[in-house]
């Protein structure tokens, strides 16, 4: 699914008219350009089923902004309407000359490794060149707008779920510092980060055995990902295989194991005690 939306960047006549030989009034110096804008849902992933962008992240055009930059070296002129809705073709106009357009999301180009960071939080980005012409002939300009910063997905299966009947917290810790908490409730949310190092950090807790013991907690090893890619989707998923005192936990990461754990011990290397020596 894409969103499209059209906006119309016309001439104002502020300067002398001219008529052409149809005796139509034309600004002299200026010129007319459509711009198609459109955001694309697609993303790259290395997993079996396609990877889309969920419909409710996906801005529509009206809300990018636009940014409007003269690549004439002899014309300077750049200028940013915070939203393409925010664009007055009653007062706002262009030179006929070379133009950058570019669409971004939020109110001001800050590009991928500024943008905020969390769940819903997608950045993106999307520029074409185009030459504007002269008096009444129309030019047609396309800009596609597509993710920028990185996705992160945090999914468990129904057996870890019911495994870990009592829950789990995890949190993703960007290289910004920010800390995005995921649990079940929010896990399979795509959280949005600066394509930048990131670690996934966490814990569950088993069924209650009895009335008179507690539950088990236990404590993964982190995931560290250091080779994170922009407009690309990262998926984690936690899953239990052989449950019982054998238990397992296997960790994919786009598809492909990473790590297998037992789940009848301290499953984080860092916190265990060391062993007395000799």
């Amino acid at each position: 699914m894409k969103r499209y939306g059209i906006i119309l960047l016309a001439a104002v006549v502020l300067a002398a008219c001219a008529k052409d030989e149809g005796g139509e009034t034309r600004a002299e110096g200026y010129g007319t350009l459509v711009l198609a804008a459109r955001c694309a849902n697609a993303v790259t992933a290395e997993t079996r089923a396609q990877a889309q962008i969920p419909a409710e992240d996906i801005p529509t055009a009206d809300e990018l902004g636009l940014l409007v930059e003269s690549v004439d070296p002899e014309y300077e002129f750049s200028q940013v309407w915070p939203a393409l809705s925010a664009y007055d073709s009653q007062n706002d106009y262009l030179w006929a000359t070379h133009y950058k357009l570019s669409l971004f999301s939020g109110t001001e180009p800050v590009g991928a490794d500024l943008a905020p960071e969390g769940i819903g939080l997608p950045y993106f980005e999307g520029s074409e060149t185009t030459l504007v012409s002269v008096g009444l002939e129309t030019t047609h300009a396309t800009v596609t707008a597509r993710l920028a910063n990185t996705a992160m997905r945090l999914v468990f299966t129904d057996r870890f779920k019911g495994y870990f009947g009592n829950g789990a917290e995890f949190t993703l810790t960007t290289d910004a510092g920010t800390e995005i908490e995921l649990n079940y409730e929010t896990a399979e949310k795509w959280c949005y980060v600066r394509p930048a190092r990131f670690t996934l950090s966490g814990e569950a807790t088993k069924q209650t055995p009895s009335a008179t013991q507690p539950a088990q907690t236990v404590r993964f090893a982190e995931q560290v990902n250091d080779d994170v890619q922009p407009g690309k989707l990262y998926t984690y998923v936690y899953d239990v295989s052989g449950i019982g005192d054998t238990g397992e936990v296997i960790i994919l990461l786009n598809d492909t194991p990473v790590r297998t754990e037992t789940t009848d011990e301290e499953l984080n290397d860092d916190a265990k005690p060391e062993e007395p020596a000799n």
